[in-house]
């Protein structure tokens, strides 16, 4: 067939080269925000029993459900955990976390603070600058 070439790698990188000429060369001038500052992360269990001791009764039954390392890989990075009456929202940070928390460990979240609906949030990453 005419018009149809065999693939050649050194023309393609060419090709690619040449497309992605220019790109992110601008330099991006952010304004410095004063009143946002950053803290080292604290284990979920150290701000809970700071912030909201309410909840901590909570988070020692979901850690005796789930044991010592689930809860340290899973419940100890959550960024956030709120309750009101029977419901309670969790921020994940992840995508991935939230997956895995809804698919494992629901039921034992609901017992664990005698809620009857959970909502996880993920995908705010620890920048939370893709979540704006």
């Amino acid at each position: 067939m005419p018009g149809i070439e065999p693939l050649s790698m050194n023309r393609m990188k060419e090709r690619i080269v040449k497309n992605r000429e220019g790109r992110m060369e601008e330099v991006i001038d952010v304004p410095v925000n004063t009143s946002v500052r950053t803290t080292a992360f604290e284990p979920l269990e150290a701000r809970i029993a700071r912030e909201k001791p309410e909840l901590l009764a909570g988070l020692k039954a979901l850690k005796k459900s789930v044991g010592d390392e689930v809860f340290a890989k899973r419940f100890s990075v959550l960024q956030n955990v709120n309750k009101s009456g029977k419901k309670l929202l969790i921020v994940s940070g992840s995508e991935r976390l939230r997956t895995m928390l809804l698919r494992d460990n629901m039921k034992d979240i609901m017992q664990a603070f005698d809620v009857d609906d959970v909502r996880i949030v993920g995908g705010a990453s620890f920048g939370g600058v893709d979540a704006f």
